[in-house]
């Protein structure tokens, strides 16, 4: 008995078999937790280009936006229905509108001041030099859903892209 368990002991056959089988399963987790990292770049872009589309589209037709579908517009081209689209102008989330616009003033924190069309911005607070306008914002949110990581590994898991735009 003594000889076999000496023997068992210094046999190294099988060794590379089992090495091999620890080391693929490492390299198989890098690789998930990688696709992991890349499917979500590769959903924020698919998103952030969704969101510049619409914005660009909305911008074109500045005069006459059709705001009902945007948000339609950025799910289709996000491919995600999950996908919330909020639209707001002027800071005021649902008050868009094509006839009798306010316009306002961009301020430096954000926030919007209102102010007649077409005059230059003053005022503290304010971008210097500015022309008082129209502006559209777009924002769009998703969850992300990755394949082997914890939803906090990645950001709080959560995809967010948003544009603002001067429709006048």
């Amino acid at each position: 008995m003594r000889d076999f368990i000496y023997r068992l002991r210094r046999d190294e056959q099988g060794m590379v078999a089992v090495e091999f089988a620890l080391w693929s399963v490492a390299f198989f987790f890098v690789v998930m937790v990688a696709l992991d990292f890349g499917a979500f770049y590769i959903e924020r872009g698919r998103m952030n280009e969704a969101v510049g589309a619409a914005a660009v589209s909305s911008f074109n037709d500045a005069d006459n936006v059709n705001f009902a579908n945007l948000p339609g517009y950025v799910r289709s081209l996000t491919g995600e229905n999950s996908t919330a689209v909020a639209t707001s102008c002027n800071g005021v989330a649902g008050s868009c509108t094509n006839l009798n616009r306010v316009c306002a003033c961009l301020k430096n924190d954000g926030s919007y001041v209102t102010a007649t069309c077409g005059n230059i911005c003053t005022g503290t607070g304010v971008t210097v030099g500015s022309t008082a306008g129209y502006y559209l914002t777009i924002n769009a949110t998703r969850t992300f859903d990755p394949m082997i990581l914890p939803q906090s590994a990645i950001a709080g898991a959560t995809i967010s892209q948003q544009a603002t735009i001067r429709l006048e």
